[in-house]
């Protein structure tokens, strides 16, 4: 399984990033992510999953593109997961930050719903600090799409 060997992989990664000196806080991160429930889902459902994944489409004659975290396969669809390391103690800080990334995760939707036919049924970003993991989701992900959609659309009308 992936999460076989966690410290050491989390020197490896520390010392090929030139950070040796932070491997326990990158593993402490590592650790917190893997039990966040989203993860444990891709974990034990033995989902089809890609990390890291760049995605770029032509949305209304702009290009939106990105690095998604974690793309994978879900009954009902495609889900994205973000990682996100923000210094968000509260659940208010998270939901007031959450506002912020709604736009990321619709725009990355759309861009992943438009190469693939397929639908993203689930954007979550998971928050990861001091030793634990939160979760959220975009709420109405699919207003959330139309509402970058309608976004890219305005911009490319005011400067063409």
């Amino acid at each position: 399984p992936p999460t076989d060997d966690i410290a050491g992989i989390c020197r490896a990664q520390a010392d090929a990033e030139r950070i040796p000196d932070r491997a326990s806080e990158v593993e402490k991160l590592v650790k917190a992510a893997i039990s966040a429930a989203t993860i444990q889902e891709v974990i034990f459902a033995e989902r089809r999953y890609w990390r890291e994944v760049y995605v770029s489409a032509v949305i209304e004659g702009a290009t939106v593109d990105g690095f998604i975290d974690l793309l994978y396969e879900s009954p009902d669809g495609l889900v994205i997961v973000e990682y996100k390391t923000d210094v968000v103690p509260t659940e208010a800080e998270i939901d007031e930050r959450m506002k912020r990334y709604r736009l990321q995760g619709a725009a990355y939707a759309l861009a992943v719903s438009e190469t693939t036919g397929q639908p993203v049924t689930r954007c979550a970003f998971i928050f990861v600090h001091a030793g634990r993991a939160r979760e959220r989701e975009i709420d109405d992900l699919l207003t959330a799409i139309n509402d970058v959609r309608n976004e890219i659309k305005r911009r490319t009308t005011e400067l063409g």
